[in-house]
């Protein structure tokens, strides 16, 4: 006969435990005690042992809950799966549980420790995970994500009009889901089965944009002005002067900006003529050696008065200057306002020139170094430190062709300054443009 609520409900105590079957295996187990609690009692396929198995307690698991379970459980008894492991195993995937917030975490802390990324390349996900993904997606259990979750939060980031975000948040969820399924945190990875395009965030264009070298002049006048002293109240603002100066590295140079801004002294050579970039400040973690022309190092040497107690080059208050100020620097050349991009200062002293940006610059130098030096291309790599594509190259190529580097970089900064500084004749020499830099400190 089967149970009832009720039965269940006012089911007395007696001096021994005893219990009564409900059918396809339930017992309801009452205790001298008083308490009462469910029973599953089954054998395995091919087995005589019988076994009974707690399934919880009145007070947790009604009577409708019980018998649900036990029909759960007879089928895992039908595969030959014997329930009690398959329960111990639900109790520790319970356990290792966690949330989306903590996968984040976890998978940013092992990015920082093996640093194989640069701190920048973290902290762009940390703000991305902050402000796009964390409100919706952060109190999940990582287990549970679907694509509904994760569209939700990419929608809505569509909706803003943040492209190229959106398009980088769902990197940044492929990135620490394939993270967590490496590790047995997640049994599957949905961020794979969604592209960009679903969220109209498919990659842009490459950029294209290269300045000719009367276009570069253009660019070297307007840096002339900009530290030349010639203001109101006639003097040089060392943050212009420090920041011109970077700019102009970039065009000796042709590296990023990030790896300019932050350039150590203990990483210069002046003597010898080099600046050894290690490993943890370039963008693929790969060392590089630039060698620096006569011109690059009399630029260095000028700025020693301003930075003269600090271990960067480019110094600003206890550190170095941030790679957006080169960014805010150009943008302000060609007119844009700060926090108006739309907003154009007519007056500017590049408001004419077709838009580019400071990562233009790179592209720029390292295009001018074949097309007008002729420059091999394989050298053209090296000076930027890229890598090959071709895999066996990698492998087996370890030239690094430093005499054909060296001989482009003093090509290329005699070009710079009789083509693009000295054009019209009127050569001014840095330690001139520095003028006034020993009453400056930042």
């Amino acid at each position: 006969m089967k149970l009832t609520a009720q039965a269940v409900k006012t089911a007395m105590p007696r001096e021994k435990e005893y219990r009564i079957h409900d059918g396809n295996g339930l017992f309801f187990r009452v205790r001298p005690s008083g308490a009462k609690s469910w029973l599953f009692s089954f054998s395995l396929p091919g087995e005589r042992k019988l076994i009974r198995m707690p399934i919880g307690s009145v007070k947790d698991v009604s009577l409708k809950e019980a018998r649900n379970k036990v029909a759960e459980l007879r089928k895992l008894v039908a595969e030959g799966i014997d329930p009690r492991t398959a329960k111990a195993a639900a109790i520790a995937a319970n356990a290792q549980a966690i949330t989306m917030q903590a996968l984040f975490d976890t998978w940013i802390e092992f990015e920082k420790v093996t640093k194989r990324v640069t701190a920048t390349w973290i902290k762009r996900h940390e703000d991305r995970w902050r402000l796009h993904l964390k409100a919706t997606l952060g109190n999940i259990l990582a287990r549970d994500i679907t694509r509904a979750h994760l569209s939700t939060a990419l929608d809505a980031m569509t909706r803003k009009g943040i492209k190229e975000e959106t398009r980088k948040a769902l990197s940044t969820l492929n990135l620490m889901m394939d993270y967590g399924l490496t590790r047995h945190l997640i049994e599957i990875n949905p961020a794979r089965l969604l592209k960009p395009k679903d969220f109209a965030a498919t990659a842009s264009r490459p950029r294209d944009r290269v300045l000719s070298l009367t276009e570069l002049r253009q660019l070297w006048q307007a840096l002339d002005q900009a530290s030349s002293g010639v203001k109101t109240d006639q003097t040089i603002s060392a943050m212009s002067v420090i920041t011109t100066t970077a700019i102009k590295l970039l065009i000796l140079i042709g590296a990023r900006r990030s790896e300019i801004a932050g350039m150590r002294k203990d990483e210069l050579d002046l003597d010898a003529g080099l600046w050894i970039l290690p490993k943890e400040r370039t963008k693929n973690r790969q060392g590089h050696t630039i060698y620096l022309s006569p011109l690059a190092i009399e630029f260095i040497k000028a700025l020693e008065l301003i930075s003269v107690e600090s271990p960067f080059v480019f110094a600003s208050g206890a550190g170095h200057i941030h790679p957006d100020t080169l960014t805010g620097f150009i943008a302000r050349l060609r007119g844009i306002a700060k926090g108006a991009k739309k907003k154009m200062s007519t007056d500017a002293p590049l408001i004419d020139l077709k838009p580019f940006s400071i990562h233009d610059i790179r592209r720029s130098v390292a295009t001018a170094w074949g097309e007008h030096l002729k420059t091999a291309p394989h050298v053209i790599d090296r000076m930027l430190n890229h890598q090959p594509q071709n895999k066996l190259v990698v492998t087996y190529q370890r030239a690094v062709y430093a005499d054909e580097q060296r001989k482009a970089w003093f090509a290329w900064a005699n070009l710079v300054e009789h083509q693009i500084i000295n054009k019209e004749n009127d050569v001014v020499q840095p330690q001139h443009r520095l003028m006034g830099a020993k009453r400056l400190t930042v």
